[in-house]
Order: structure tokens, then C-alpha cells, then sequence
């Protein structure tokens, strides 16, 4: 691996806000939001923080030593991407006495044949040496490595040991945060009454395929066919609604000039389950490298009169991304007479709003029907 960032040098105790040029002081995400800038995959930025977390504090260090990886000594030190032999173990904790390497995963597993290979690097060092192997992973795994002092545990234990040390240590609060915002924090059990509620899941289905395909027709009218979520497309659907928690008609793009990888645009119907409420979503999405990103925000300030009498209108203006939606809680439809009627209605005079505007911003790059 190359040399980290320069956020994940040592000590991260020097780190301030804000960290990037522009941006506004936050209390909370600190990690989530270098890791959406960085380009680290999950495993290997969770394990430079953690490293940085633990590297701040000795007393913090030398606990989570005792504590989960239940080795006893002080002193501890802890490194990264450290060769030892032919092996790059993921953190090596050592001091005068003892040298334990961990390896870390997230939500893939580590072959028993790597840690076998680590067995033997350990078990070649100084007969002056306690040594130790630990393995982490999110889900569970277990594995049965002999002839070394092995043991295993899982991401959710390490937030626990967080949880309960060290809270006033703000990056220990942010590292807590990140696990949180990751689903690192615990694994979440299955009850049985959920598997009985499985049993209802096709009949779901199919009443959110009503409500997606009794606007089909008017959105291939106004945007042109879908590209996502055609009707009888269910698998499709259901994919992205494991992935994004939104089961949708998609047309992308919605503008022509779509570059890098925040380039993206859509127009987008869904039933969102993202939040606490399921809610009814109709949006325009441009993402911040499109070429019509900057030029759309100017021309939504001069048209948005179009939208002021509308309660369920939001725009939103993120990091990355630019939307101007409709939104609405699925509940408000359930004492109508005729429910899918109302979605229906509901869906269609949004898209119409939305359409309305792209007609009155022709110098915008549309990639929709005349």
C-alpha cells in the first residue's frame, strides 16, 4: 500500500476544523467524511484510523491490548502495513516482550491459509518473544488456527470497547461515529417473527410494483422510457433496493455533459425506506463534476417561484450533488378512498413540476423528449 493521506499521519490529535477549504465546521463524521474523499477502500482506511485513534493515547492503547485483543504488557506500540518476512500483517502491536499482528476485515474473510502464513512468521521470531495472532472481521467467521496463541473477534467488540473508555477523547468519538455511519457497530440478529413477516414479502412486491408501474406510462411521456425500474423489471428493482434503500423508476441521464465520478443525472420516482418514515420521492439529481451542475443551480434560483406554494418541495445543496425533489410520507395515502389512485396523482403532478421547469431552462443540456 502507498504511503496514507496526510489526515491519517500521526499524531491525529493535530487534526482541526475544518479540514477542507470551503468547508463548514462540523462536530460529528469526521472520519465518514475523509473517507468519502479519500480513495481507500473500507478495510484499509478503517484500519489506518483505528491505528491513528489508538496511536494518540497510551493508556488508550495499552487498554485495548488488555482489553480486546487480551494480551497483558504496557507499552504497547502499533503500526501499519508493517513487513515482517514475506507477510504484511493489517496492525502489529509490540513492545519489549510481545509482538501481536492483527489482521482486519470488514465484510470480506481472510483466507486460513494467510493466516496460517502469519502463524509461521510469529512462531520464527525470538524464542525471547510472546507472540499472538488476532484476527477481526464484521460478520461472524470462525476459524481454528493451532499451534500459536490465536484468538478472533468482531468489529461490534471493538465499539463496544469504545463505547465504554476514552469518550472524552473526541477521536475516540469519531471513531465511534464511523463505525455507526459503516454498520460496524453490531450485527444486527435476526428474529424469528421477521421470517414469519418474509412470508407476506411477495405480496409487498407486488403492491410497490402497482405503485411504480401505474406511472409508467406517464413517465416515459414526459422524461422518455425509463433506464432503470422498467416495469417487469423487478430483479432490477430489488437490487438497488437492497443497495440504496429505494425501489424506483430511474431515467439517467437527465443532462447531457456528465464527467468524473460525481458526473451523474437522473430523474428518479421511488418508494424511499432510507429514513424512519417510508416516503414517496420524485427528484431531479445532478451530481458537482457534471457540466451542467453550476449552470442548473443558477437557473433553479431563477425559477424557483415554481415551487414556493409547494409544502413537499426540498432542494438540496450537498457536498457533491445538487437535487430538487418532491417528498412525501407514504402514510398520508393510507386514508384515502382509493389509495394507488392518490399515489398516482400525487407522483404525476410532481413530474409535471418538474418537467415544467426543464421547459423553461432550454439552455440547460436536457436529455428529454421535446
Amino acid at each position: 500500500m502507498t504511503s496514507p493521506p496526510e489526515f491519517l499521519h500521526y499524531p491525529l490529535s493535530t487534526i482541526h476544523y475544518p479540514l477542507f477549504k470551503g468547508e463548514p465546521i462540523l462536530e460529528n463524521r469526521l472520519f465518514s467524511r475523509l473517507f468519502a474523499r479519500s480513495t481507500y477502500g473500507l478495510e484499509e482506511f478503517t484500519t489506518e484510523v483505528l491505528a491513528g485513534v489508538l496511536h494518540s493515547n497510551q493508556p488508550l492503547l495499552d487498554d485495548f491490548v488488555h482489553q480486546v485483543l487480551k494480551i497483558e504488557g504496557n507499552q504497547f506500540t502499533v503500526e501499519t502495513q508493517l513487513t515482517h518476512g514475506d507477510v504484511k500483517p493489517d496492525m502489529v502491536f509490540s513492545n519489549k516482550t510481545t509482538l501481536c499482528f492483527l489482521q482486519s476485515k470488514v465484510d470480506t474473510f481472510v483466507p486460513t491459509v494467510h493466516l496460517e502464513k502469519l502463524k509461521n512468521v510469529l512462531n520464527g521470531q525470538s524464542e525471547s518473544l510472546d507472540v499472538y495472532l488476532r484476527y477481526c472481521t464484521k460478520h461472524y467467521a470462525h476459524k481454528s488456527i493451532k499451534g500459536i496463541n490465536f484468538d478472533q473477534f468482531r468489529w461490534e467488540e471493538v465499539y463496544t470497547f469504545f463505547q465504554t473508555t476514552y469518550l472524552s477523547n473526541p477521536l475516540v468519538k469519531e471513531f465511534i461515529n464511523f463505525l455507526e455511519d459503516k454498520d460496524m457497530n453490531r450485527v444486527k440478529e435476526l428474529k424469528a417473527t421477521e421470517l414469519v413477516a418474509m412470508g407476506a414479502l411477495s405480496n409487498t412486491i407486488h403492491k410497490m410494483d402497482l405503485c411504480l408501474d401505474s406511472i409508467a406510462a406517464e413517465f416515459t411521456e414526459l422524461f422518455d422510457s425509463p433506464t432503470l425500474g422498467l416495469p417487469s423489471h423487478t430483479q432490477e428493482r430489488l437490487q438497488d433496493l437492497v443497495k440504496y434503500q429505494q425501489y424506483h423508476l430511474t431515467k439517467a441521464p437527465l443532462l447531457h455533459g456528465g464527467t468524473g465520478d460525481w458526473g451523474w443525472s437522473e430523474i428518479r420516482v421511488c418508494l424511499d425506506y432510507s429514513e424512519d418514515n417510508t416516503n414517496l420521492l420524485v427528484r431531479y439529481w445532478c451530481g458537482k463534476t457534471h457540466s451542467q451542475y453550476e449552470p442548473l443551480k443558477r437557473l433553479f434560483n431563477k425559477h424557483q417561484s415554481l415551487f414556493t406554494n409547494e409544502s413537499d418541495f426540498i432542494m438540496q445543496d450537498e457536498l457533491h450533488w445538487f437535487v430538487m425533489a418532491f417528498k412525501t410520507p407514504l402514510a398520508v395515502f393510507e386514508i384515502q378512498a382509493k389509495p394507488l389512485q392518490a399515489i398516482h396523482n400525487w407522483v404525476v403532478e410532481r413530474m409535471r413540476l418538474l418537467k415544467q421547469f426543464s421547459e423553461k431552462t432550454p439552455e440547460l443540456a436536457w436529455n428529454l423528449p421535446k
